[in-house]
């Protein structure tokens, strides 16, 4: 990908919660591995893990404290498991959730030059947030990164979709999710479905720096601590490259299986 800026819509790619509720916080600390309680003002967000009982990756959360409001992306496919999940460990906290995929739309700005447009983000620590105004509309800006490269993700009213595309078109390149995936895969970035399963646990996709492990409790958190404690982690996320053609996923060695290949595109996978 060239240095010029480009820009793609991750509309349908992610989904987009709300939580009301004063305990909204709290509960998301206690499921999940980050230390949310450290959110303590309006427009601070980091990342966390949501995990079972035995520590396997349900996904990884972008949470973001608003002024009223949690918001929380998640993966388009996992945002019902996310929410019964979060409903189900509601008892008697002050909790209310709302989907708002449908409401918005979401697009991320990947890569240098931008600044000039929107030059109070690059002052915001990483998944820090601020409002900016695009065309009129008010939109949520979220600093972002993948493996270092600089992003911004723009979360708007789905009514000023076309609007915000047409603004971004203007200035930068925009992306198809294909390229966009492409992207990801040469950087080693995990995705739900993919890398981030219940078949893995957040030590094993590489979300070291989305786990506190010092922080109260939360679901799971016995096992990954005790996973870390000992180095009992036996697998790693890691970037192939190959010549040919593919014939099946798993990686063997002498008859034995050591690797299992969870994407694939034109001779790149993790």
């Amino acid at each position: 990908m060239s240095a010029k800026p480009v820009f793609v819509d991750l509309g349908d790619y992610f989904s987009r919660i709300d939580l009301y509720g004063e305990d909204s916080l709290d509960l998301l600390d206690r499921l999940s591995t980050n230390r949310l309680e450290n959110l303590t003002e309006p427009y601070t967000g980091m990342g966390s893990v949501l995990t079972t009982n035995k520590g396997r990756i349900i996904d990884l959360l972008g949470v973001n404290r608003l002024p009223d409001k949690v918001l929380v992306t998640t993966a388009k496919e996992s945002r019902e498991k996310v929410i019964e999940w979060i409903e189900f460990y509601t008892i008697m906290e002050d909790v209310s959730v709302k989907d708002i995929s449908a409401e918005t739309c979401h697009f991320r700005l990947i890569g240098e030059g931008w600044d000039e447009l929107f030059p109070n983000i690059s002052e915001l620590l990483l998944r820090d947030s601020m409002l900016c105004e695009i065309e009129g509309e008010s939109v949520i800006a979220i600093r972002e990164e993948m493996s270092k490269v600089r992003c911004i993700d723009m979360i708007g009213p789905l009514t000023a979709h076309s609007k915000i595309g047409a603004f971004f078109a203007k200035t930068f390149d925009q992306i198809s999710l294909e390229e966009f995936n492409q992207f990801r895969l040469k950087l080693g970035i995990p995705v739900f479905g993919f890398e981030l399963t219940e078949d893995f646990n957040p030590l094993e996709a590489g979300l070291m720096s989305h786990i506190s492990f010092n922080k109260g409790c939360y679901i799971g958190q016995e096992v990954v601590a005790r996973l870390n404690t000992y180095d009992k982690v036996q697998r790693k996320l890691v970037k192939l490259a190959w010549q040919g053609s593919l014939e099946q996923n798993e990686i063997t060695y002498d008859g034995k299986l050591i690797g299992v290949i969870t994407s694939s595109e034109s001779g790149i996978g993790l």
